[in-house]
């Protein structure tokens, strides 16, 4: 579900002395897949090879990620090239925080989520929520050389656009921000931008932002769920060493649901992300009054409507939950509800009309 183990560097791209190198091998199998970019090339030109990429914790030159975009850019003469690579970022490429944001029930509890458990996903950035007139603004830091500063030119891009992609995501109908202001000077092709951020763009200013007013934070998600957002917080603050007041029976749920997103929803695999032996956590929750195929039903049965409101198919859900095959998903769906899944879908979608 995500794109390489520090997620943190999808979102992240600066122009310090050194750039993560999974950063720079997702951007280029992102090129070479949708542009045919010859990444060959590029590398050899600079000495670079993929076994060397490939070592954990291998760094690369970060002027060379700018010149990757560059010469991308140059290529395709695609503009907005940026900010397509930006909208590949999802929800559910986040994990937990994505989760968080998805299941919030307005666009400001999302961002207040976004901005308090953002470390979730790495401590370089450091976004911002903040009061500004009659609306908020948000807004990204880095921690450079010892202090907070402003993100550079391309980096600043990214940013924007995947924050304003996600939260799109999320919700019924798209937006655009009030205004969007960035540090770097006005570009030559302004469309690029206009298509991502609406009219109202402003360029030279002494910082990047996007602002929005209090009806655009008063919009309602679309997944709002306050069960599987109040999971997910406790789950998230556990592991961010925040206070959590929970029994074994919530933090095996939260659990669950972090596995259903890896796809290994066995006992073993959430055993062992408690540190736990299995025995032992099968008798820890039957002194609960639970059991582990009773909380794993429970989330099972939740997040398949969820996903069935998302659009999946019922293949796709059976894989998502664990299930080998859709046969044992849709016994366990009229189980549960007493339809099957596509009648149970006519009827949400009946009811909302």
């Amino acid at each position: 579900m995500t794109f390489y183990d520090s997620r943190d560097d999808i979102l992240r791209l600066n122009t310090s002395a050194q750039a993560p190198a999974e950063a720079f091998l997702f951007i280029v199998t992102y090129l070479a897949k949708h542009y045919a970019f010859d990444a060959t090339a590029f590398m050899n030109a600079r000495n670079m090879t993929l076994q060397a990429l490939h070592v954990k914790g291998a760094k690369v030159n970060a002027a060379y990620v700018n010149e990757l975009i560059e010469e991308a850019i140059a290529i395709s003469g695609d503009d907005g090239l940026l900010f397509k690579f930006a909208e590949s970022v999802t929800p559910n490429n986040l994990g937990v925080l994505g989760y968080l944001m998805l299941h919030s029930r307005t666009v400001e509890e999302a961002i207040i989520k976004l901005c308090r458990y953002y470390p979730l996903i790495g401590k370089t950035l450091k976004p911002l929520f903040l009061a500004e007139n009659d609306g908020y603004k948000l807004t990204l830091l880095i921690h450079k050389e010892g202090e907070m500063t402003h993100l550079e030119k391309y980096s600043a891009e990214i940013h924007l656009s995947a924050l304003l992609n996600l939260i799109n995501k999320i919700i019924p109908n798209p937006i655009f921000p009030k205004q969007t202001t960035f540090r770097h000077t006005k570009p030559l092709h302004v469309k690029a931008y206009q298509s991502i951020f609406g009219e109202t763009i402003l360029f030279d200013e002494v910082e990047n932002a996007l602002f929005f007013d209090q009806k655009q934070l008063k919009i309602q998600t679309s997944y709002d769920d306050p069960y599987l957002l109040s999971v997910f917080e406790k789950e998230a603050e556990q592991s961010l060493g925040m206070s959590v007041h929970g029994s074994l029976k919530e933090e095996v749920l939260g659990y669950i649901l972090i596995a259903t997103g890896e796809l290994d929803v066995s006992l073993e695999s959430v055993a062992q992300k408690i540190g736990m032996h299995p025995r032992t956590l099968q008798k820890k929750l039957k002194e609960e009054g639970a059991s582990f195929v009773t909380l794993l039903g429970e989330v099972r049965q939740k997040l398949a409507t969820h996903y069935l409101q998302k659009g999946l198919d019922t293949p796709t859900i059976a894989s998502y939950l664990g299930y080998a095959e859709p046969s044992p998903f849709l016994r366990a769906f009229k189980k549960w509800y007493g339809v099957s899944p596509k009648i149970w879908l006519g009827l949400y979608v009946k009811k909302f009309q």
